[in-house]
């Protein structure tokens, strides 16, 4: 009977060891399984781009990526601010407003895309013959995106960097909503120096923005001012938008040339 009691003892305790081995070996598994690598991690690695914001342009670079000298070198100091360069992106409207013709010095049809396609072009030419090494540029369009630096940084000016935006320039189409908050935020956002948006009609109601806030406003052109201002004046932005109108109606000028000198620009006519 003692030997069946010791036994049964000794059971008692193997089982408890057991017990606490597995428990062990579970809590072990947990850690690595929370730790260590998964088969999902070691063969799909996420990708940081660091553009991770949420924005209808999460890629596009707007500005150019700035670097500063170290306080105590001087001359580093003064060498970076002489080279420090010089951006400007083109804001392009391509809703299905710029399909509208136009007559064209009275006798000629042209659609409002393909008058604004011209004017970049002009306005390229005019930046490529001023041949400055420190000159960057980028495209970018509303309506639907498209960006001619393909998510890369701005394009330094050189003959064949034009002469790949003007092929990019024909190939676009005139489709979507004239929604230009989204643009407009990630433009002031990223700071270029200066900014020329072309444009053929009037700002939409912009898409996730707060509803309460918008409803402060008589329209979307009235928030969009409002807006720009306020990135300007409240939050430092120092860039500067100029707007060259296609095709507009007085009114849609007089709107322009308002939101234009809001944000620190002029309004042309095309």
């Amino acid at each position: 009977m003692p030997n069946l009691m010791k036994l049964t003892t000794r059971c008692k305790t193997g089982w408890r060891f057991c017990v606490a081995a597995v428990l062990i070996a579970a809590v072990a598994v947990c850690t690595w399984a929370q730790d260590g690598p998964t088969v999902e991690d070691v063969s799909k690695k996420p990708v940081r781009d660091g553009h991770d914001r949420p924005t209808t342009y999460p890629k596009i670079r707007f500005g150019a990526k700035k670097t500063e000298a170290p306080a105590e070198d001087v001359d580093a100091a003064v060498d970076a601010v002489e080279k420090k360069l010089k951006t400007r992106v083109y804001l392009v409207d391509v809703s299905a407003s710029m399909a509208k013709s136009l007559t064209i010095e009275g006798t000629r049809e042209s659609t409002r895309l393909e008058q604004m396609v011209t004017q970049i072009n002009n306005s390229l030419d005019a930046l490529a013959n001023r041949r400055d090494p420190n000159l960057r540029f980028n495209i970018v369009t509303f309506g639907s995106v498209q960006d001619f630096a393909g998510g890369g940084e701005l394009q330094p000016v050189t003959k064949d960097s034009v002469k790949r935006a003007k092929e990019w320039l024909g190939k676009l189409e005139a489709k979507g909503d004239s929604d230009i908050y989204a643009l407009l935020r990630e433009c002031f956002e990223q700071a270029p120096d200066s900014a020329t948006m072309l444009v053929g009609s009037l700002p939409t109601k912009p898409a996730g923005v707060d509803e309460a806030e918008y409803k402060k406003h008589k329209d979307a052109g009235e928030f969009l001012i409002a807006r720009v201002k306020a990135w300007r004046d409240d939050d430092g932005k120092t860039t500067t938008l100029d707007i060259t109108g296609v095709g507009l109606s007085d009114d849609e000028k007089a709107y322009y040339r308002r939101l234009a000198e809001a944000a620190g620009g002029t309004y042309l006519d095309a």
